[in-house]
């Protein structure tokens, strides 16, 4: 139990790092779209 604990922390991180990585990928695509859009 105490080792889950302790992995814990990492685990957060290693999800944090995952979904801002997502996040930014999807607003560049979101910015590169719009502006295509836009300039049509």
């Amino acid at each position: 139990m105490p080792e889950i604990i302790k992995k814990l922390p990492l685990e957060i991180k290693k999800n944090k790092l995952k979904t801002g990585v997502a996040v930014l990928l999807s607003a560049y695509w979101g910015v590169i779209i719009a502006g295509t859009l836009i300039s049509f």
